[in-house]
């Protein structure tokens, strides 16, 4: 079996700094927390408006926000109980998020819903509206919300859709152990976005590293029409929207583009499971799994309710072994640290991290010295050491001419750079954005 893969990209696969050792023979475990608050700013696009107030009694998977514009999605409520309040909350963003609170009743009496049917015999034309009402958005970090990727503008065609189950960042395992728990729910999402989509092909993406979730994967896709499974090498940052496409096609998507201009949609793994939930059963996005490792006393893939706090997720993996020096969601390699363990769990974190005191220290960054291995390692083809002098002398107008925009964020640069220089490449490009350099 060939294994496919891109120019450029690193390696961290000692146990160290891959990580993924603790948790990728655990099986998923559900966990009820005790309250939610649940933000309302999660996907990229408006945040949804609160149709709740405090005191109201709510089911699961209530609608307690409305979708606001074309690209705006529902949130429902993820544990039934009584709503203690609608609030301004600080979390990630630079602005306070709206959040509505539930205490949870512990009767997790769900709404009445109802499926289309099988994904191979529901309306195609019901499907997208489905997947909307559902609330989902991309569950691989990004938070696209899913109806609006899977509707091309006019004159736009696709014609593969790639499932990501390469899951490249540093100590996940949520998506190995969902293909391997749940293989048949991973293909039946994407048969539904392929009839949705009218896409004749449909070709899951796997990493060497997980073999046995390949296996499962390719055993359930077996005999399911236009579905096919992609041994990719085991490297940072295959699953890239970019480098995966390149990858499993061959195809480039262009500068500036997005992958439906190489005529490929990519979604993740579990946003598939969450699609053929709401087709078959008409279930919203209320849960996801989670991997929290690092410094806890038992690593785990966790089934966490939307809105669950951190403060929980981590009492339910026995508490830390040791003080926290660093809590952050996601990898190593694109985390984002958390202020406390007062945050909420969304639709968009597939890993929490804790980390100790000594392992949360940053070494000093010194001088470059010009080696070119950011050059060699870029996945993109950029030059990090000139687009750095560039940030640092301000001069963004240059920046964005030599490609920053370009930049996916994955870090390799700043993991292979001997001098541990910080390139400051999100901070670049948020500026370029905000000014329309």
């Amino acid at each position: 079996m060939a294994r496919l893969s891109f120019k450029g990209g690193i390696h961290p696969l000692k146990e160290i700094h891959e990580g993924k050792h603790a948790t990728k023979d655990k099986g998923i475990r559900a966990y009820m927390p005790e309250e939610v608050c649940i933000p309302l700013d999660q996907h990229l696009g408006a945040p949804s408006t609160p149709v709740v107030k405090k005191g109201d009694m709510v089911l699961v998977g209530q609608v307690i926000a409305e979708a606001v514009g074309p690209k705006g999605i529902p949130v429902h409520a993820s544990v039934s109980g009584e709503v203690t309040g609608v609030v301004q909350k600080q979390l990630l963003h630079d602005k306070p998020s709206t959040c509505v609170c539930i205490k949870n009743d512990g009767a997790d009496t769900w709404v009445e819903h109802a499926g289309l049917g099988s994904v191979e015999t529901a309306p195609a034309d019901q499907i997208i509206p489905a997947v909307r009402s559902a609330g989902i958005c991309g569950m691989g970090g990004a938070c696209f919300p899913t109806h609006a990727k899977m509707t091309l503008p006019e004159g736009q065609t696709v014609d593969t859709i790639i499932l990501n189950g390469s899951e490249c960042e540093t100590f996940i395992t949520a998506d190995h152990r969902l293909m391997l728990e749940q293989p048949e729910q991973v293909v039946d999402g994407l048969r539904a976005a392929m009839r949705a989509m009218k896409v004749a092909k449909g070709i899951i993406a796997i990493e060497e590293n997980k073999r046995n979730a390949y296996e499962a994967i390719t055993k359930a896709a077996s005999a399911r029409e236009g579905v096919s499974v992609a041994l990719l090498k085991t490297k940072y940052p295959q699953g890239g929207e970019k480098q995966l496409i390149h990858a499993v096609t061959g195809r480039e998507v262009p500068s500036g583009g997005l992958p439906m201009h190489a005529r490929v949609v990519v979604l993740n793994v579990a946003t598939a499971a969450a699609i053929a939930d709401a087709v078959t059963q008409g279930k919203p996005l209320i849960e996801r799994i989670t991997t929290v490792t690092g410094c806890v006393k038992e690593p785990s893939n966790l089934l966490l309710r939307v809105g669950t706090p951190v403060s929980e997720v981590i009492a339910a993996c026995g508490g830390t072994t040791e003080e926290p020096g660093k809590m952050f969601f996601g990898g190593s390699m694109t985390g984002v640290a958390l202020p406390d363990d007062t945050v909420n769990v969304t639709k968009a974190n597939n890993c929490l991290v804790v980390v100790n005191k000594k392992d949360a220290v940053l070494k000093d960054a010194t001088p470059c010295i010009r080696c070119g291995r950011c050059v060699a390692a870029c996945p993109i083809m950029l030059n990090p050491m000139r687009l750095n002098e560039l940030c640092e002398a301000g001069n963004l107008e240059e920046a964005k001419k030599n490609n920053m925009m370009d930049c996916i964020l994955c870090g390799s640069c700043g993991y292979v750079c001997p001098a541990k220089i910080k390139f400051p490449f999100k901070e670049a490009k948020d500026k370029i954005a905000a000014r329309r350099i």
